[in-house]
């Protein structure tokens, strides 16, 4: 019995450096899992889409809808908000069932011109509608925002001090963009690539907005149905007015 212990005593030491090697070897596991997880790609799942109506005119239909589905679903021109020619629309889609899902972005004008996309991807995308005289490919869309465009001449006779362009209805005008313009007879040009937060409605809708200006005699003009357009547009004084605004959309005439 007592030339057993020594053997006993080394089965035990040598369990113990088994055990010890075990638990290293399981180390570089749980490194590769905490890899596995720092790596995964996010997938979107939902689509968020500003679409513009470049059409040239109104917009009476306007659907989002997974291709190959007999139901359209809503028409997003309907129900009293009018999708008139270079508007825009922010349209999303949750596809958390299906990421992978192909939509149809479809379309009808005031004259029965229809187009239709069917192969968008859940992303986050600017889309022009586009008229038929604008296609340069086989679809009615394109993957840009529209671009609004304003030459604006001070006719006034005198110097304007502010100028405003913002949503109709806000109480927010957002920043003077008078420069070149406040001299009378001077110009600039307002442009913008795509519709700015300010000019759209808590919905993500544009609709009408302002353009607002003041001289130094502290005259007031103001035009509260502007479209998001390429225009130009003279600031008028009092006694020129022909009409009931105080701008005139043309190029003044020397």
């Amino acid at each position: 019995m007592k030339k057993a212990l020594p053997f006993l005593l080394c089965a035990a030491l040598l369990a113990g450096c088994s055990s010890s090697t075990a638990n290293t070897d399981t180390e570089p596991e749980t490194k590769d899992e905490e890899t596995t997880e720092t790596t995964e790609e996010e997938v979107q799942t939902v689509g968020v889409y500003t679409v513009y109506n470049a059409t040239g005119e109104g917009v009476t239909e306007l659907y989002l809808y997974p291709s190959g589905n007999a139901d359209k679903g809503e028409n997003y021109a309907a129900g009293g908000h009018g999708f008139g020619d270079a508007h825009a629309k922010i349209l999303t889609y949750d596809a958390a069932d299906d990421p992978s899902v192909e939509l149809t972005l479809e379309f009808t004008t005031n004259s029965g011109y229809t187009g239709k996309f069917e192969t968008l991807h859940i992303e986050t995308a600017p889309i022009s509608l586009l008229a038929e005289d604008a296609l340069t490919g086989a679809t009615q869309i394109a993957f840009q925002a529209s671009k609004a465009v304003y030459n604006i001449f001070n006719t006034t006779g005198e110097e304007v001090t502010e100028l405003y362009l913002y949503r109709t209805g806000s109480s927010d005008k957002g920043k003077n963009l008078i420069a070149d313009a406040a001299e009378d007879g001077g110009s600039q040009v307002i442009s913008f690539d795509a519709v700015p937060e300010m000019l759209l409605d808590d919905k993500g809708n544009m609709g009408a907005f302002t353009i607002e200006f003041t001289t130094a005699s502290g005259y007031t003009g103001k035009f509260e149905t502007l479209s998001y357009e390429n225009a130009p547009i003279s600031l008028i004084s009092a006694d020129a007015m022909t009409g009931a605004t105080e701008i005139k959309f043309g190029v003044p005439q020397n």
